[in-house]
């Protein structure tokens, strides 16, 4: 269908995490259940013993109390409250895993997420005429095929395995009350155990299928990444003359390096150069400053114009920080620039020494 449209194109890391923050992403429900169910299976065979001793201990508390079957009326609150409480009681343990192991399967799949668009009201999820297209939609439909088959699948494993286990269970009467629990208990946990491997199976295969569909629908045609392109980048006619001025006050700036005194560097991602000529300068001036790449680029041309590169990083931090291009030095930097300056004139006398 995205191919049809003209969305031929994998969509972008922009357009995967803005519909992530919407809430939309492949998660397969099937492998949740699949997950859960197992979890549920394997803490099933040590809660056993524990099911058994809390019903043999309701059992033993309410069959100790008697039962008067002419005040029965009188006695429904209690007993209803008592079946609760050993309700509860048994289901606490499994619920508590059940929502433990959903929880860690969904998280597996989406990691932590929390969408608040997601749960926001939109009147459109409750018109009925979209509701009515939705349940006769392809996906809707693919759905119920697959929970109908699912099932199926769970009823025939489920006879396969009574009727390998029949001769058993009819000779259970034979075996005693309480291994007869067992008995069902070990025909449950194996029958357990093959449909978890089989709907885990079944569970990974729609995760991939979910994750194949969710990428296919958020692909994109070539109009679709230009205009995002443009969103995220800016125009490319303003960006090249944004590059364009860019270059022009680069080529200034670094023209002006040639009539540097000094530069001053960090010493390689940052580099000043200051400029004082008491002909025409009263205090010290920033000529050029820069960093990393125009950095680079401002030592390669005092190179070239040999003007003097005295390496100082906290001078360097401290005037890239606080002063722009065309600024006098501030007064309270006037004796670490002095020094700097003494060492540069100390240097040329020694240069014209040499020669």
């Amino acid at each position: 269908m995205a191919e049809k449209d003209g969305k031929t194109e994998k969509p972008s890391p922009k357009k995967i995490k803005d519909s992530r923050k919407k809430g939309q992403i492949a998660k397969s429900q099937d492998l949740t259940s699949a997950v859960t169910f197992i979890v549920f299976v394997g803490s099933s065979a040590f809660l056993g013993p524990y099911i058994l001793k809390q019903g043999f201990l309701y059992l033993r508390a309410y069959f100790s109390e008697g039962l008067i079957v002419g005040g029965l009326e009188n006695d429904l609150g209690n007993i209803g409250m008592k079946a609760i409480v050993f309700i509860l009681v048994l289901a606490g343990p499994f619920l508590a895993i059940g929502f433990v192991a959903s929880l860690i399967a969904s998280m597996l799949q989406t990691g932590f997420l929390f969408s608040a668009e997601a749960i926001k009201f939109d009147i459109k999820k409750i018109n009925p005429v979209s509701g009515f297209k939705n349940m006769f939609s392809k996906k809707t439909m693919f759905t119920l095929l697959k929970n109908i088959m699912k099932l199926g699948l769970v009823f025939f494993m489920a006879y396969l395995m009574i009727s390998s286990s029949i001769n058993h269970l009819v000779n259970a009467g034979n075996i005693g009350t309480r291994k007869l629990f067992f008995l069902v208990m070990e025909l449950v946990k194996s029958l357990g155990v093959q449909l978890g491997i089989v709907l885990l199976v079944l569970g990974i295969a729609d995760y991939i299928y979910q994750v194949y569909d969710y990428r296919n629908g958020l692909k994109m045609s070539k109009q679709d990444l230009k205009d995002e392109y443009k969103q995220s980048e800016g125009d490319p006619q303003i960006k090249g003359k944004r590059k364009q001025f860019h270059r022009q006050m680069t080529s200034g700036m670094l023209a002006d390096v040639e009539t540097a005194t000094a530069v001053i560097t960090n010493p390689t991602h940052l580099a000043i150069a200051i400029r004082y000529d008491k002909s025409q300068d009263e205090v010290p001036i920033i000529v050029a400053k820069g960093a990393d790449y125009q950095a680079a680029k401002i030592r390669e041309r005092a190179k070239e114009s040999q003007v003097p590169i005295i390496e100082n990083k906290p001078v360097a931090r401290a005037m890239y920080q606080s002063i722009e291009v065309g600024q006098p030095v501030p007064v309270d930097m006037y004796q670490a620039i002095a020094e700097i300056l003494a060492l540069v004139y100390q240097m040329e006398e020694i240069n014209k020494h040499k020669i």
